[in-house]
Parts: structure tokens; sequence; C-alpha cells
């Protein structure tokens, strides 16, 4: 009895022994897989179900993220051969990498881009979502109002965005609508997992330029009847309610104001200058984001002359490597140098056969999945 005690003792520290083996195994993969970039695990995704279960997990899509780096991504369509192609610009020395490209027959072009993930547009007011890292898509339902959609319009856009507190992607669609005053925004959202889209309402002050996503909110610039633009509107995604913020007093914003993210944080772009006298610097003053009411001036920056009749749109200035990129007109790509003793831009890459869009991107292996969406709310 003693020897036969034994031996069940035997095999049940020997299980016990494999279980912790099989655990420490599972810390390790899961350290390493936090450590490959999201192209590989893209790949690794495949090797097999475990895998699979891991690599989908939404506790490690969200840790691995959190370390990927931000980069540049560049969007431009390539009508000659009929595709879409998305570049990403791998370090400032303006080498790039093509990723996987959605296939389409008709012209898109990209809203924004969050988590990974592009918001795209095409004329007809669809939206769709893809990330260009693992390849995965998804169609979203047709909005309510999809009349004058375009890349330029500040009157119908969408805005992909993230809430950090639930964990959930949602959409953005604000559009004048077709019996409604011009100085009024309509505004509907869709939660990624849901089937529909949900008004939440009109709201004083239609956007002046298209709003960008920053931190789980979207921020818009706006026009008010009888009142100069000096205020934007603000939407919380978590709450679905807007608040409206005072721009920093200024002397004059005589030329073109837009907002963008740098350093994780909302900033001011503006340019002084217009159609008669063409712009030549642009300052960037940044949020604070504890006090909504405080801006700090960061930077000032000369422009280059392209040509008289040129009037920049400062809306595609982005933060990467800790430069600052900013895309002048449709093909032009500079870049600026805060730590440089000059306050010029300078010519980032030469000038590229397709026009193009820049965004922020972070490579990501966020799921386009229904499943992935309903396991991560419960």
């Amino acid at each position: 009895m003693i020897e036969q005690g034994s031996s069940m003792g035997g095999k049940k520290a020997k299980t016990v022994e494999k279980n912790d083996h099989r655990l420490l195994c599972s810390d390790v993969l899961t350290e390493v897989f936090h450590r490959l970039p999201a192209r590989t695990l893209a790949s690794c995704r495949l090797v097999c179900k475990s895998w699979m279960s891991e690599l989908t997990d939404p506790h490690f899509v969200h840790e691995h993220l959190k370390r990927s780096q931000q980069k540049l991504l560049l969007f431009a369509n390539d009508k000659a051969n009929d595709r879409s192609l998305a570049m990403v610009l791998a370090d400032d020395s303006g080498s790039t990498y093509q990723l996987t490209r959605p296939m389409a027959s008709r012209s898109l072009f990209v809203h924004n881009s969050c988590n990974g993930l592009l918001c795209l547009g095409d004329s007809t007011g669809s939206v769709q979502l893809l990330n260009p890292t693992t390849g995965e898509s998804a169609t979203l339902p047709m909005p309510t109002y999809t009349a004058g959609s375009s890349q330029f319009s500040s009157c119908n856009w969408h805005c992909l965005g993230f809430c950090p507190s639930t964990k959930e992607h949602k959409v953005v669609h604000f559009y004048l609508g077709a019996h409604i005053d011009s100085f009024k925004v309509c505004c509907e959202i869709f939660t990624i997992g849901d089937k529909s889209w949900r008004q939440i309402g009109s709201f004083h002050g239609a956007p002046t330029d298209r709003g960008v996503h920053v931190n789980g909110a979207v921020y818009y610039l706006t026009k008010f009847r009888y009142i100069a633009s000096s205020r934007m509107n603000c939407l919380n995604l978590e709450s679905e309610n807007f608040d409206v913020l005072m721009l920093p007093p200024r002397k004059s914003y005589g030329g073109h104001c837009s907002l963008a993210e740098l350093e994780g944080k909302l900033c001011l772009l503006v340019v002084e200058g217009g159609h008669e006298n063409p712009p030549r610097t642009m300052d960037i003053l940044m949020l604070d984001s504890g006090d909504k009411t405080s801006w700090t001036h960061r930077y000032h920056i000369s422009l280059p002359w392209l040509m008289p009749s040129c009037y920049f749109t400062p809306k595609h200035t982005l933060f990467h490597e800790g430069k600052i990129w900013v895309q002048l007109l449709a093909r032009n790509l500079y870049c600026y140098d805060p730590s440089s003793s000059s306050d010029e831009l300078k010519m980032a890459c030469p000038e590229s056969e397709f026009p193009f869009s820049t965004h922020t991107f972070t490579e990501s292996i966020v799921p386009l999945r229904q499943d992935y969406f309903i396991k991560k709310m419960q």
C-alpha cells in the first residue's frame, strides 16, 4: 500500500510539475509575443488555435498596442492601376514599406486612423474600417445622410475614436442634413460591434474643418452666426455629450486654423496669411490635458514659399520620431526638427507620384470580427 501510495504521489507530483512547466512556458511565450511587431503577430495567429486565442484576447491586444510605436502613414490612390496604397514611413530617412492594401474599384480616402484601424470613406458615403497590418476589414451600415461625402468636406465627415474607459471603438458622423440650419450640425454614432447608427441630436456650431480625435474625445472648430470662429466643440465618446471650449486669446486669427494631435495632446495650428499674402509662418499651441482652458505656445515654424496661389491647410501636421511632419499641397511632405537651430521646414521626401494624405498610425492586431467585440463587451 505504501509503495502504491508513493507511486500515486509521484504521478501527482509529475502532473503538478508538468502544469507548472506549461504555465511557465505560457508566460514566457506571452512576453515574447509582446515584444514582436504587429506584422509578425498577424502571421503568428495562423499557427494554431491556442496562438489565435492568445493573440485575439482583448487584454493582450490593448497591452501590445500600448507598447507599439506611433508612425506616419501615407495613403494614396493609384488610379492608373485601380488600387489604393497604404505606405508607412519606417524612419526619418524617408524609407517606406507597403502594408496590406485594400483592393477597390472605386476611389477611397481615409477619414482618420485610430489604434491601427483606418476609417475609410468614398463618394457614395459608405464607411469601411480596415486594419492594413492584418488585412481585415469591416463595412459599416450606411449612415443616415450621405450627400456631399468627400475627402475634404467639412459638412459631412466621419471620425473613428476609442473610449479608454469602456474599451469601445466608435465612429462619429457629423453632417448638416437636408433641412437643417447651416450653423447647426447633426451627429450620429456607430459603436463597433453594434448593428446600427444611433442619433444623438443636432447642435449649434457647424464645423469649419474636419475634426480630430484625441484621448477619447472628438474636437472640431466651429462657426456661429454673428460670432467670430473663436471656439470649438468637443464630443466626449464615453458620455456622448458635447462641450464648448474657447480658443486661446490671440491678437488675430486672420489666416487659417485647424486642429491636430501632437505628442498625444490636442493642438491648435495657426497659419498667418491668405490668398493675397501667402502664409509664411505657423504657430502650434498645445492644450493642457488637465486644464481645458490653458494653452501653451510650443512651436513657431517658418513655411516655405511654394506659389502665390497656395493656401495652406496645416491639418496634416503630425509628430513622428521626435520631429514634426507637415504636408503641403497634395504631394509634398516636409519635416521640422525642434532640436535644430533652424525654425524652417525642410523637404522630407521627393515629390510623390500620387496625391496622398498623411495620418498618424500605430501598427496593431486589433481584430475586425463580430465575436471579438462581443467577447470584449462581456
